[in-house]
């Protein structure tokens, strides 16, 4: 079984792919992924984050995590 976060990364992923989350828009924010989840904010941060380097997010200081364009 795949860590908690990588399972959330999985997660993520498939709303973007799915048309859930839309480019140039923001995914929700940590506290709301958390809430909604039940996960750790640290787990949704480690999630984001992979997300981020794996190129479907970009992070923006104060503003918030945004779905790229394909």
């Amino acid at each position: 079984m795949n860590p908690v976060w990588l399972q959330l990364a999985a997660i993520l992923a498939a709303r973007i792919e799915a048309g859930r989350y839309v480019p140039g828009r923001p995914v929700p924010s940590l506290n709301r992924l958390r809430q909604e989840l039940g996960v750790a904010r640290g787990t949704a941060v480690k999630a984001t984050d992979y997300l981020v380097k794996g190129g479907l997010l970009r992070a923006v200081h104060g503003r918030g995590v945004y779905v790229l364009p394909r």
